[in-house]
C-alpha cells in the first residue's frame, strides 16, 4: 500500500480517537448519580464533591493542550498521539478501579491529560496527512468528531451503565470499555499512519508550566465560584428569595491572582527565552489572533445553549431530564454536521465568510430562542435549535484553518492546542458569568413579588415565578446572540482567500 493511499484511513482512525476522547468529557453526566451512590456520598457531599468528577476532566483537558501540542511537534505527531492515547486508557483504568470520589477525580484528570492532547495533535495530523486543498475539509471532519463525541457522551454513558457483568458496578464499564477500544485504535493508527519525525527542537517546559498553572488556577477559581453560589432567604416579608453570589472568598481571590501573575510570568518568559512554547509573534498575524479571540467568544456562547436549553425544559415546561436531553440534542447534533459542511464550504468561499455565516446563523437561532414559550410548537423550536447548532458547527473549521494554517508545520500542534484550550476557557468563563448573572437577575425579578396564601393555593404564585424564570432564560439567550455578533469583529481579520481545488478528499 502506497503512502498516498494510506492517509485516508489514518485520518479516519484519528477522527475516531478524537471522538472517543470527547465522548468521555460528557459520559459521566448521566452516570454521576450512580457514581456518588456507589462511593457512599450523601446528598450534600454529592453536590460538593461529585461536580469535580466533571470539572476534573475539564481541568486536565484544558491544561494539557498547549504543552503536549508542542511536545508532539518536537517528537512526531504519531508518536505523541499514541502516547496520549495510552495516558487516556491508563487514566480510564484508574477511574474504573477508583474506590473514592477524590481518587476518581484524580484519575479523571490523568485521563483528560491524554484526551486533551489528542485533539490538537489530531488536528495537526490532519494537516500533515492531506494536501493543502483538503485542509479545510479534514479540519471539519476532526472538529465534527470532537463535537459528536460530546453530543453522544451522555446517551452512551446511560446505555453502558446498564451493563451488569462480573459483579462490577455498571458505571465502571464506561471506563473499562476504553481499554479494548483504545487498543484497537492504537493498532489501526500504527498500521495506517506514517511515522513522521518531529523537528526535535527544544521544549519550553518553564513556559508550559507557567501557562498550566495559570489555566489551572483560573479553572478552579471559576469552578469554586459556582460552588459558592448561595441562596439566602430574605428577612423581608413578601420577598421570596435573595441570591448572594460569593466571589470574595480568600481562596477564590488568591486563585484568580495566581492565574493573573502566572500569565504575566508566562508572557515575560516567552519574550525572554530563545525557544518559546508559543511564538508571541504569531499574534501579530491578524488571522491567528482573530481565530483565538473568536474561539473564546464561541465557547462563551456555546455554554449558554448547553445549559439553558435543558434547564428551560425542566423549569418552565416541567419536563424530565430525558426530555431536556432530547431537546438539547436538536442543537448539539447539528454541530458536527455543520463542521463538515463548513469545511466543504471553505473550498468555495473564504474562512471569513464561512465563520461570519456561522456566527450570524447562531445569533439568529439564539434570538429566536429568546421568544421560546410554553406554547411554541415543536416544529418552530426545532428550527431554532437546528439553526443555533449549525452555526456553531460552521465556524469551527474556519477557526482551525485560520489558526493552524498561519503557523509553520513544526508549530501546528502548539497552535491547535492553544486554540482549543482558549475555547475551554471561554466555556468556563461563560458558565460562571451565566450562573452569576442569572441568579442576580432572578433575585431582582423575584424581589418585586408579594404573595398571599390564596396566591399559592390558586397557583398564581407558581405562574408568576415561572414567568420570571422564562424572562431570565430569554435574556440569556439574547445575551448569547449579542456575543455571537460581537464575534463578527475579530472574524473580519480571518483569511479572505478560499481553499482552492476541487478534487475529492478520498481520491
Amino acid at each position: 500500500m502506497t503512502e498516498a493511499r494510506r492517509w485516508p484511513w489514518g485520518l479516519i482512525w484519528t477522527a475516531l480517537i478524537i471522538f472517543l476522547a470527547a465522548l468521555d468529557q460528557t459520559v459521566v453526566i448521566t452516570v454521576l448519580p450512580n457514581v456518588v451512590s456507589t462511593l457512599g456520598l450523601d446528598v450534600e457531599q454529592a453536590l460538593e464533591q461529585g461536580i469535580w468528577v466533571i470539572t476534573g476532566y475539564l481541568l486536565g483537558y484544558t491544561v494539557a493542550m498547549p504543552l503536549l501540542g508542542r511536545i508532539a511537534d518536537a517528537y512526531g505527531h504519531r508518536r505523541l498521539f499514541l502516547a496520549a492515547l495510552g495516558v487516556f486508557v491508563g487514566g480510564s483504568i484508574g477511574c474504573a478501579l477508583a474506590d473514592s470520589v477524590w481518587s476518581l477525580v484524580a484519575w479523571r484528570i490523568v485521563q483528560a491529560i491524554g484526551g486533551g492532547a489528542v485533539l490538537p495533535i489530531g488536528l495537526a495530523i490532519s494537516m500533515d496527512e492531506v494536501k493543502p486543498i483538503h485542509h479545510a475539509t479534514a479540519l471539519g471532519i476532526m472538529g465534527a468528531a470532537g463535537e459528536a463525541g460530546g453530543v453522544l457522551g451522555p446517551a452512551y454513558g446511560g446505555l453502558i451503565s446498564q451493563i451488569q457483568l462480573l459483579d462490577v458496578d455498571g458505571w465502571r464499564w464506561v471506563f473499562w470499555l476504553n481499554i479494548p477500544l483504545g487498543a484497537a485504535l492504537a493498532w489501526a493508527i500504527i498500521r495506517t499512519l506514517p511515522d513522521r519525525p518531529g523537528n526535535r527542537g527544544a521544549i519550553d517546559y518553564i513556559g508550559g508550566g507557567l501557562i498550566a498553572v495559570s489555566l489551572t488556577a483560573l479553572t478552579v477559581a471559576l469552578s469554586r465560584s459556582l460552588g459558592s453560589l448561595a441562596i439566602e432567604p430574605s428577612a423581608e416579608s413578601g420577598n421570596l428569595d435573595q441570591y448572594a453570589v460569593q466571589w470574595t472568598s480568600p481562596l477564590t481571590i488568591g486563585l484568580l491572582v495566581l492565574a493573573v501573575l502566572s500569565f504575566i510570568g508566562f508572557i515575560w518568559w516567552e519574550r525572554r527565552t530563545t525557544t518559546p512554547l508559543i511564538e508571541l509573534s504569531a499574534f501579530r498575524t491578524p488571522a491567528f489572533s482573530a481565530a483565538n479571540i473568536t474561539n473564546v467568544l464561541v465557547g462563551m456562547a456555546l455554554i449558554v445553549g448547553m445549559v439553558n436549553v435543558p434547564f428551560f425544559v425542566g423549569t418552565v415546561l416541567a419536563g424530565d431530564a430525558l426530555s431536556g436531553g432530547l431537546t438539547l440534542m436538536r442543537l448539539t447534533m447539528m454541530i458536527p454536521i455543520g463542521a463538515v459542511l463548513g469545511g466543504m464550504l471553505m473550498r468555495k468561499i473564504s474562512a471569513r465568510l464561512v465563520a461570519s455565516l456561522g456566527m450570524i446563523t447562531t445569533a439568529v437561532g439564539f434570538a429566536l430562542l429568546g421568544f421560546w414559550k410554553a406554547e411554541t410548537n415543536q416544529f418552530q423550536l426545532t428550527i431554532y435549535l437546528l439553526l443555533t447548532g449549525t452555526g456553531f458547527g460552521l465556524v469551527l473549521p474556519a477557526l482551525s484553518a485560520a489558526a493552524i494554517g498561519t503557523v509553520a508545520r513544526e508549530s501546528m500542534g502548539t497552535a491547535a492546542g492553544l486554540l482549543n484550550a482558549l475555547r475551554m476557557v471561554g466555556i468556563t468563563l461563560g458558565v460562571s458569568a451565566l450562573a452569576s448573572w442569572s441568579l442576580a437577575y432572578r433575585a431582582s425579578l423575584n424581589s418585586t413579588l408579594v404573595f398571599t396564601m390564596e396566591d399559592f393555593n390558586t397557583g398564581a404564585a407558581q405562574l408568576a415565578l415561572t414567568q420570571n424564570e422564562m424572562t431570565v432564560y430569554h435574556s440569556t439567550f439574547f445575551a448569547a446572540a449579542v456575543v455571537c455578533l460581537i464575534a463578527l469583529i475579530p472574524i473580519w481579520w480571518l483569511p479572505r482567500e478560499r481553499s482552492e481545488g476541487d478534487t475529492p478528499l478520498f481520491a
